[in-house]
Formats: structure tokens, C-alpha cells, sequence
């Protein structure tokens, strides 16, 4: 029994430290190429720059502010979130394949799950610098402002998770030339259907229907946290979030492992 303890203090501490070298690793790789950190936040900011000169006096539509880029910031952001996660951690589990580095995962001391773990830590590390960047750039430029910053870090962690574990299970089926067609084959329909640009409200019969996909569920946290919406709606569209970004998880380490074991 004596023995035990020592084995699994320095298991532990083999797997923290495996897990902070792929972190670390992973974001050396990310600014090492200045070009792939540009590229991951130009479409928001470009997105809040154009929204926020061309809509900035427009009325606002339905809830979420006193203009219409107010409402639609929000859903600039959850874009941004769900494209970038799912590009991200997609795209490096195939070049992970691609190199043989899921091998090394039955030889290592981290689990499946750890290496999941820090693919998506790495993942979320890197979506932030985007997520920042559009509020400091909506704030600094436009004058929105957040009311409720726990209630947007709940969005944004919920909706990485969610997108993330997406990305994984495509990625687990598909190589770098058809992944993006079938990640652009769910995102761009959700992007448009999804109170980004227009309230619920507006599609009428279909509303119900269209509050209960994943990014509907999250531009409404998102939302909430600017706008300060009822703490009823932001109940439930937290709590659906969060089970959506769960499932996703549980199905995304399933399938990977699934396909680990396979190869």
C-alpha cells in the first residue's frame, strides 16, 4: 500500500507535465507562423469593423441593445467562436494523423482524455485572442460594453467545447481535403439561421425549432451577457448550452478513441 502512492504521484505528475508540453507546443507552433494568427481573427474583426461602421446608427432589431450592431455583435462573436474552434482543433488532430502523433498516445503516459484535454485547452488559448480582440475592438471603437462578464465566459467556454468536440469528430472521418466541406456543409447554414443577423421572431413558424440548435442557444448567453437579457431566457439557453457542449465532448472523446484503437 506504501508503494501505491509514491506510482501514482509520479504518474500524475508525468501526465501534467506531458500535458503542459503538447500545450506548450502547440501554441509555440501557433505564433511561430504570424500568418495562421492573423488569418484566425480576421473574419470577426473585419466582421465588427464593417458591422459597426455601416449598422453603428441603425435601429436595433428585436432584444440585445440600442442599435442593430449591438444586437448583431453577439452573434459576431459566436461565429467567430464556432468557425475558429472547429478550424482549429480539426485541422491539427488530421495533421496529428497525418505525422503518426496519435500513435504516441498508447506509448504516453497521458490518456486519451488528456490529450483531448490539451488539444482543447491549446484550442481555447488561441480562440481567445480573436474573442478579445472583437470585444476590446466593439468596446474601444463602437461603445458596447459587457454587463454580465460571467455570463460571456460561460458562452464562450461552452460554445469551444461544443464546436471543438464538433471539429474533433470530423476530423476523425474525414482527411484535410474534405474537411472543410463537411464542416462548411453545418456552420454556413447555422450562421444565417441562428439570430446572428435577425431575431428569432422573424422566422416565424420555424422559430421554435431553430431556438434549439446549438448556436442559437449560445448567441443567446452571448447576448445576454451584453445586453442583460431576463435571467429566464438566459437560464435556459445556459443550460441547454451546457448539455450540448457535454454531449459533444462525450461523443467527440468516444469517436476519437474509437479511432485511435482502430489504426
Amino acid at each position: 500500500m506504501n508503494d501505491l502512492a509514491p506510482s501514482r504521484a509520479l504518474s500524475c505528475r508525468l501526465w501534467l507535465i506531458d500535458l503542459y508540453r503538447q500545450i506548450y507546443w502547440d501554441m509555440v507552433q501557433f505564433f511561430r507562423y504570424r500568418l495562421i494568427v492573423v488569418s484566425t481573427m480576421l473574419t470577426s474583426v473585419s466582421m465588427v469593423l464593417s458591422f459597426g461602421f455601416g449598422t453603428s446608427h441603425v435601429q436595433a432589431m428585436g432584444q440585445g441593445g440600442s442599435s442593430y450592431f449591438a444586437f448583431a455583435l453577439p452573434g459576431i462573436v459566436g461565429v467567430g467562436i464556432m468557425f475558429s474552434c472547429t478550424y482549429t482543433i480539426g485541422y491539427a488532430f488530421i495533421v496529428d494523423h497525418n505525422r503518426r502523433a496519435m500513435e504516441d498516445i498508447v506509448l504516453s503516459p497521458l490518456s486519451y482524455g488528456g490529450f483531448l484535454l490539451g488539444r482543447l485547452i491549446g484550442m481555447m488559448l488561441k480562440c481567445s485572442l480573436q474573442f478579445m480582440a472583437v470585444l476590446l475592438l466593439a468596446s474601444w471603437m463602437f461603445g458596447v460594453h459587457v454587463g454580465l462578464p460571467w455570463r460571456l465566459l460561460l458562452g464562450f467556454v461552452s460554445a469551444c467545447l461544443f464546436f471543438g468536440g464538433f471539429g474533433i469528430v470530423v476530423a476523425c472521418f474525414t482527411n484535410e481535403v474534405s474537411f472543410a466541406s463537411v464542416v462548411n456543409l453545418v456552420l454556413i447554414p447555422l450562421t444565417y439561421m441562428c439570430g446572428v443577423f435577425f431575431p428569432l421572431e422573424n422566422f416565424g413558424s420555424a422559430q421554435s425549432l431553430i431556438a434549439w440548435l446549438p448556436l442559437s442557444a449560445q448567441v443567446d448567453v452571448l447576448r445576454s451577457a451584453i445586453s442583460g437579457a431576463a435571467a429566464t431566457s438566459f437560464a435556459h439557453s445556459a443550460g441547454l448550452s451546457l448539455v450540448y457542449a457535454v454531449l459533444m465532448m462525450g461523443g467527440a472523446l468516444y469517436v476519437f478513441k474509437h479511432r485511435v484503437t482502430r489504426r
